[in-house]
């Protein structure tokens, strides 16, 4: 499995456009694993080719699969983690989303950046309580859990809990 991976980013990294034929076909897959491993390639070759991905992933976000659209949020995490503010036009386009496997996705993400950027996730949340959409609300609640009690408990009282 790891080895096929490799192979993909390598691929990615080189020839992009080739690469994310075969990841697109692992994010859509049936199997779980295989879709990870489309998220693990795509968060690989992110490292080299950032920006490229970042718009390919933008892209993918507007796809009607929603394990295309997961892919978009999963694959971005290293970004993510090193950059929030360039991975933000995806997770505007997915915050809104009404599938389950996508809220998760764009919720794990905004708890992966609160690890080290707190103050980001913060005051996006803040932004998107207005929308008092409850896809939103979901990805809030469930993106907030690694911020301190006080923040979270703000975040709360904005969507009227």
């Amino acid at each position: 499995m790891i080895d096929d991976v490799r192979e993909i980013i390598e691929k990615g990294i080189h020839s992009l456009s080739d690469a994310l034929l075969e990841i697109r076909k692992l994010a859509s897959h049936k199997d779980w694993k295989k879709r990870e491993d489309a998220a693990t390639a795509l968060v690989g070759i992110s490292k080299k080719k950032e920006d490229d991905i970042i718009r390919e992933m933008l892209i993918w976000a507007g796809d009607e699969n929603p394990n295309i659209r997961r892919a978009a949020s999963e694959g971005l995490r290293g970004v993510a983690r090193r950059n929030p503010e360039k991975i933000l036009p995806v997770i505007e386009k997915l915050k809104t989303d009404d599938n389950l496997y996508v809220k998760k996705s764009v919720a794990a993400l905004l708890r992966a950046i609160s690890k080290r950027n707190s103050d980001f996730v913060l005051n996006l949340c803040r932004k998107w309580a207005k929308l008092k959409n409850k896809n939103t609300s979901w990805i809030i609640k469930q993106g907030v859990k690694k911020l301190p009690e006080v923040q979270q408990e703000e975040l709360k009282s904005l969507l009227g809990e």
